[in-house]
Parts: structure tokens; sequence; C-alpha cells
């Protein structure tokens, strides 16, 4: 089990590959960035019905780890555990279900397999997934001193590694507050590892030859990328308010075609930050004519703007276009609750922030309110279910028709997605079911984000998979605000 220099031999990919299956990866990670998931489910579905060996059963437990498929990546993978060879092959299968019991919400499992290797071989890998899932039991405390004593001990760690850990520290330092040492780990540090989406134009084409703005004083023309998906971009346009204040022209730069899809993935966004005021570009040419022009990452603002706690949130930013307004006006003088219970199942934490409506849906139809359903395609079939909830969300074509509806809403109950930050910015009466792995916004130590105003109340998850103190702490909530019960 172990080399001559007390290593366990870690299998490589070519020592257990069996019948080609690992060279399926590429091709499946190909049609899921075509996002044709069901193809790419389908084919590893073909492959999985003659596997029989140990090799055939770990590609595709990583195969279909790759789509975000996390159940049958764990049944492949406990089925390359119990056909493992050699202990060198348990300890690399192990390792691989230890990721995929963490990323399937199911840490304790994770931690069994994580004990057994530890007893075998020690590894910085070993301690950031068990820091991690010590993070999704809520031992954050514990979380913590592991990664930094990892970095204390283990000197001569590479680079990729390091950067991970303090990635990863950034969410315990926003945990306690320290709102500029947090965010630069956890922005700057996700960016070396690319998880903002910063290979971008800017990155690709070095003709452009603009400068990278990092907070220089002079600047005066500035391009800002928004470089993440649709909740990240309502979170920080709040910014360019700020950088008008401090005489800085500068405009929001919406790469509005997917780069794998050549389609215009988030409609209606690009109109709604104009009608708000906000100086959108879609073509680079057009920031390229502004004068002594710079540019910079929509996520790194407050960073290279030196911003704290306080000076995140201002009052509304954004509000709903009127005439949208109009044609989502909804009639009626009870009180109007829009809730949303889960977000896109291929986002790699849906399954840590999506909560069931139907529990939810049980603790609160006491109240005489509307409720209307503010969830798109996946999770929209179980509100057959419960003929109580409005669904409107068919006539939704554009994100202009949703903020436009929650802006006739009184009250918004959202897991942790855009609808979040939707009705955050406009100033809503927002309640959020926070997952225990938390977004940076919702990381820090009160009950309201700093990000937005005490009009946000967060309600945190304590056990995994559990939702039962958030779900009785909402309703202790809208009893001591007044809601009539039928």
């Amino acid at each position: 089990m172990m080399n001559s220099n007390n290593q366990i031999q870690i299998v490589t990919q070519k020592e257990h590959d069996v019948q080609g299956i690992s060279d399926l990866e590429p091709f499946i990670i190909g049609l899921f960035k075509l996002d044709k998931p069901e193809l790419a489910e389908q084919c590893l579905d073909a492959f999985a019905g003659s596997a029989a060996t140990f090799g055939q059963y770990d590609n595709l437990s990583k195969c279909y780890f790759k789509i975000k498929q996390y159940e049958k990546s764990l049944k492949y993978g406990e089925m390359a555990l119990a056909n493992a060879p050699s202990p060198q092959h348990a300890y690399s299968a192990r390792f691989n279900l230890i990721n995929v019991y963490n990323h399937a919400n199911h840490p304790e499992k994770a931690l069994l397999y994580l004990d057994i290797n530890d007893s075998i071989f020690n590894t910085a890998d070993l301690d950031l997934e068990r820091a991690y899932t010590y993070f999704l039991l809520n031992r954050k405390k514990e979380a913590q001193k592991i990664l930094e004593r990892t970095l204390e001990v283990k000197t001569d760690l590479p680079e990729e590694t390091v950067t991970k850990i303090k990635f990863n520290l950034g969410t315990y330092y926003l945990y306690e507050d320290k709102f500029q040492k947090g965010m630069r780990h956890f922005i700057l540090d996700g960016a070396k590892m690319k998880l903002w989406n910063t290979e971008t134009i800017f990155a690709r084409n070095q003709k452009l030859n603009l400068p990278f703005w990092q907070g220089s004083p002079g600047c005066t023309s500035l391009i800002v990328y928004a470089e993440a998906g649709i909740g990240d971009e309502l979170i920080n346009v709040r910014f360019m308010k700020l950088l008008k204040d401090r005489g800085i022209n500068a405009v929001w730069y919406e790469s509005i075609v997917d780069d794998n899809k050549k389609t215009n993935d988030r409609p209606g966004i690009v109109e709604l930050f104009r009608k708000n005021g906000i100086p959108v570009i879609t073509k680079i040419e057009e920031g390229l004519r502004l004068p002594n022009a710079m540019w910079t990452y929509s996520m790194h603002l407050p960073i290279y703007m030196n911003l704290e706690y306080k000076d995140l949130w201002y009052g509304p930013y954004l509000q709903a276009c009127p005439q949208f307004k109009e044609k989502w006006k909804i009639d009626g003088c009870k009180k109007k609750i829009g809730i949303r219970w889960k977000g896109s199942k291929f986002y790699d934490q849906d399954l840590h922030r999506s909560y069931p409506v139907k529990q939810l849906y049980n603790n609160i139809k006491k109240y005489d309110v509307d409720y209307f359903s503010l969830q798109r395609d996946e999770g929209i079939e179980e509100i057959v279910d419960f003929p109580g909830i409005i669904d409107l969300s068919s006539g939704f074509k554009t994100i202009e028709d949703t903020f436009a509806f929650i802006s006739n809403l009184d009250y918004v109950i959202t897991s942790c997605t855009s609808i979040a930050h939707m009705a955050a910015s406009m100033g809503k009466r927002v309640f959020i079911f926070v997952p225990i792995s938390a977004y940076y916004t919702w990381s820090h130590s009160g009950q309201q984000s700093p990000w937005y105003g005490d009009h946000v109340t967060l309600l945190r998850q304590q056990k995994p998979r559990t939702w039962d103190e958030p779900m009785a702490e909402l309703v202790n909530i809208l009893d001591q605000e007044g809601f009539d019960v039928k």
C-alpha cells in the first residue's frame, strides 16, 4: 500500500482504463457544454449497461459527476469501490466518493470515507475535503482551523492547492465580518481558479491592449465586465452609481450572446439596466471609443474601490419598467407573496440550496394571502400538487417580466437564486432560505445581509437536508408581522 517514500501509490487513469470509457469523458463534457445534458446522460446510460470492471465503474462515476448527475455518480462510485482490485484503487475510489457525497449534500457519508483514507495517508487534498465536509455539517470553526493549519504546516504545497485553500478561507473571514480580507480571498483567488468566467474577450484578445483597473486614481473611463451569472450582475451593478460618484465614466459590458449556445441566455437584462439609467454596451467596440479606457471585472469592484459593509447598501437601485408593471398588475386586496424553492439543477450546489415546496406550503397555507409561483423550468411540475399556489410564470419571457411581477408583490420567499437579488435590489420584503453552504453575499454574522437593507431576512439552515428550523423561524416572523389566518 505504501511506497518506499511512505506514500500511497495513487492509481492513475491509464492504470485502470478499460474499454476506453475514459475516452468518453471529453465527448460527454462537450455535450453538456452544448446544452445537451439529456443526450450526455443517455450516452452514459448506454455504456453503463455493459460496465463490469473497476475502471469502467470509476470512469462512469466521474462522467456522471461532470454532468451533475450525482445519484448515478454515487451508484457507480460505490460499485467501483466494491470492485477495487487493490488497496490503492480503493483509496482512489473513496477519494472520488468523498467529493461526490459532498456535492450530493451527504457530508456524513463523506466523513466516513475521509476517516478511512486519512488513517492510511493524509494529503492536503484530503484536508481540503475534510474542511468542506465540516463546513457542510455546519462545523465552520473546525473547518477553518483545518485550512489554516494546512497552510501553516504543509509549506511545500503546489500553488494551485494554496489558491484553493485561500479561496475557501475567504468564506470564513466573511463570516467573521472581515469584509476586505474575505473578499480578496474569495473573489480574487476564485478568479485564479476560473470560477467566475474570467476567460473573457479581454483575456483572449490581446489586441484590445486595455489596462486593467485595480483601483488606481486617475481613471476616467472604465469598462466593467459582467463576468458571472445573472444573480451576480444584479448584485454588482449597484457599484455603477458609486463609480459615477467618484467621477468615473463607467459602462457595463454585457456579453449577451453565450459562447456555446450562440444565443442571448438572459433576455431583458440590458433593457432593465438601461431603463434604470445604467450605461450598457453589448459590443466591445463601443467601449474602445472611450478616451483612456481601462477595464475591470464587476465582482472585483468592492475590492478595488476599498469598500466596507457599510458602503454596500444605499437604498433600492433597480426598479421595474412602469409599462411592465402595468402588464403584470395583480388585482385583489389580500397580501401577495411570491415563492421560489429551487434553481437550475445544473448549478453545483442546487441540492444544498433547494428546499421542499411541500414543507413551505404546509407551514404557510394557513395565512389568508395569495401565493404566486416564481418558479421556472426545474420544479415547475410540482405546482400541480398545490392548487393554492397561482402559477403565471409561463408568461415570463424576459427578466423584465419577472422583475415587474415581483414589483407588484408584497413579499417574496425564495431559495438562494437570482430571484432573491431581484426582489432585494428593488427594496421588497424578502425572506431567503440560506443553505449552510451560503453564497458570499449571505456569509456574515447577522440575520440581515449588509448587501441589502433591513427588508431582507436570512433564514439560515442549521443541518444538512433539513429546513425545519428556518421554516419555524419564518412562521414566527409572519405571525409577529400580523398575517391574518384563514
